[in-house]
């Protein structure tokens, strides 16, 4: 019996589910919440069909989904249990110990955070598949939360005969995507890969389910990479060069609570230090590394997992890892059940928390020496760079211009026909070729030798030839003992090495450069750059420059690096003591 002091307010239904459609999912987060679902009902096998909306657009286009499909092959539901699951707030009784649901909302939130329909096909073992359908758009109308029930379509029994053969399982169809900013579908599939492989990192692991999406099956993916730690072993945080992941803890169980005897399983490794590999290994390697071990601004801390599926994408735990850089390495992961949610806060996302102050106080004392290990570890990792930097400034030159894109063409200028453009690579290439004979030819006539065809040359002598050295690091920008003609600087090109430049380090201002200013560093990579910039400009206008013709412009660059070659050398003799570094001396005499 109602109090008569009471007053039925009423529930605008509508403006609920719209407001709940905008908690802040990504489209991959709406998925992952979906197949959450399929998850506590033990399927073995989960997939997700993309639709497209124009089958013809690449899978580059943006705003060109027409419906997410998942298909489980799990328990299945009956009628009773799809009207459960598409209440607002669900019946707690169909949640089991260990769930990865909380609130009853996630279905209803993630679909219609991306959509505006949402279907669910069901059935249990030897039942008939049942039906059901839910429009945001007719529940806003209305003002009435309903759900139609309706025949299943030839699409419909194509789905479930290519999927669910054993005649069990389910089908979420989040259709009438909202094309409105909405990522294309290669976005969705590379997010997907990414977060699938983390998020469901334990289920995916030991075998007990397969996600495929797109046609593609994900692999399991250890954030914390304890595969490798267990081969590495522990960190010693003084002589870690920054190459290895290294553990910095190992398992360890924690209790948050005594008396109610809530307990978090802990773990944390300590990951590669991406800019060695800038140094000790070929073009892109640290970015490769970066992309494989997840390592950036935005993903260093803890990784949350609750019943073994993800919740929180890296937390710095309230402050329990700084904010700084030094701990780009710093990786951990923390287990929990539902017993411990009180401790943690989940959101209704179950994608962040809030710690309380007895997990809070509980964690940032393990983790206080781990922190001091990895923040070390990363110091003595740069010492280490900055030690092999400072002594070979020409591979520092090389490797930062290696992550450099060159402007394909300049503002104005038009793209040249295509036969002109063949033609002009391969007068370029057969000038190339003869140089690289010359070179060496000179390179063997000085330690004794004689070469006639640069098709007798092995892979080392022509690398010393162009080089001047045999050095793998030396990508673009070579300092040699010699260019044709004496000259300070030449352009080269070839398909190993694409644009690059030859600095004769014996001409007049590369020796001042090189020699007299060796303790500035940072000059000499300033002048690399600048040579190579040149010798870019003049294998672009070969290139795209059509006003002129090929043999023209041969000519006057060729007299334009001889002119400017004097010119330097000229002016290095005559102000040889005004120059740096004895300008500053002369100032003070």
């Amino acid at each position: 019996m109602n109090n008569k002091n009471e007053t039925e307010i009423g529930i605008d239904v509508g403006r609920v589910l719209f407001g709940l459609s905008r908690i802040g999912y990504t489209t991959s987060s709406a998925i992952c919440d979906i197949i959450d679902n399929s998850v506590r009902a033990n399927a073995k096998n989960i997939y997700l069909d993309i639709i497209k909306a124009r089958k013809n657009f690449t899978d580059s286009k943006r705003n060109n989904v027409k419906e997410y499909t998942i298909i489980d092959d799990g328990d299945g539901m009956d009628e009773e249990g799809i009207l459960d699951a598409l209440k607002l707030g669900s019946s707690n009784n169909n949640y089991e110990k260990n769930t990865l649901a909380k609130f009853g909302l996630g279905l209803k939130s993630a679909t219609f955070s991306q959509a505006d329909t949402l279907q669910i096909l069901s059935a249990t073992k030897n039942n008939e598949f049942i039906k059901y359908v839910i429009s945001l758009q007719d529940v806003i109308k209305r003002k009435e939360y309903f759900a139609l029930k309706m025949q299943l379509d030839d699409y419909d029994k194509e789905t479930i005969k290519k999927y669910l053969k054993e005649g069990k399982g389910t089908i979420i169809r989040v259709s009438d995507v909202k094309n409105v900013n909405h990522p294309s579908v290669k976005k969705t599939i590379e997010d997907l890969k990414l977060k699938i492989g983390v998020i469901y990192y334990y289920f995916l692991n030991d075998k007990s389910l397969s996600i495929n999406v797109a046609g593609k099956k994900i692999d399991a993916l250890d954030p914390l990479f304890v595969n490798e730690a267990n081969t590495n072993g522990n960190l010693n945080e003084n002589t870690w060069e920054g190459t290895e992941v290294k553990w910095i803890e190992k398992t360890r169980e924690l209790v948050l609570d005594d008396e109610e005897n809530i307990k978090a399983t802990i773990e944390i490794t300590q990951l590669p230090y991406p800019p060695i590999f800038k140094i000790i290994k070929k073009k892109g390697e640290d970015r490769k590394i970066r992309k494989k071990y997840l390592i950036g601004a935005n993903n260093y801390g803890f990784y949350v997992y609750r019943n073994k599926r993800l919740i929180s994408w890296v937390s710095k735990l309230q402050g329990i890892i700084p904010t700084d850089q030094d701990y780009f390495s710093f990786r951990g992961r923390i287990l929990i059940e539902d017993a411990a949610d009180d401790y943690f806060n989940i959101d209704v996302k179950k994608s962040s928390m809030v710690l309380s102050d007895e997990a809070w106080n509980v964690i940032s004392d393990f983790t206080q020496e781990g922190k001091r290990k990895s923040k070390q570890a990363w110091q003595n990792a740069n010492k280490h760079r900055k030690g092999i930097i400072n002594q070979q400034p020409n591979e520092i030159s090389n490797t930062i211009i290696n992550d450099f894109e060159q402007l394909e063409t300049l503002p104005g200028d038009k793209i040249i026909d295509e036969d002109i453009a063949i033609e002009r690579q391969e007068n370029i290439n057969k000038d190339m070729k003869e140089n690289a004979i010359q070179m060496a030819k000179m390179t063997l006539e000085d330690e004794g030798g004689n070469i006639s065809d640069i098709n007798e040359l092995t892979e080392e002598q022509k690398e010393k030839a162009i080089k001047g050295e045999v050095n793998e690091r030396l990508s673009k920008i070579f300092r040699v003992s010699s260019v044709i003609d004496n000259l300070l600087w030449e352009p080269y090109y070839d398909t190993n090495y694409g644009n690059c430049v030859r600095i004769n380090k014996f001409h007049r201002f590369a020796r001042l450069i090189l020699e007299e200013n060796q303790e500035n560093q940072d000059m000499q990579i300033i002048f690399d750059m600048l040579f190579l910039q040149l010798a870019d400009a003049e294998l672009y206008a070969y290139k795209n420059i059509d006003k002129y013709k090929y043999d023209e412009l041969k000519f006057v660059l060729a007299e334009y690096r001889r002119i400017v070659s004097e010119f330097l050398a000229n002016m290095c003799r005559k102000l040889e003591q005004e120059l740096p570094p004895n300008y500053i001396s002369n100032e003070y005499d």
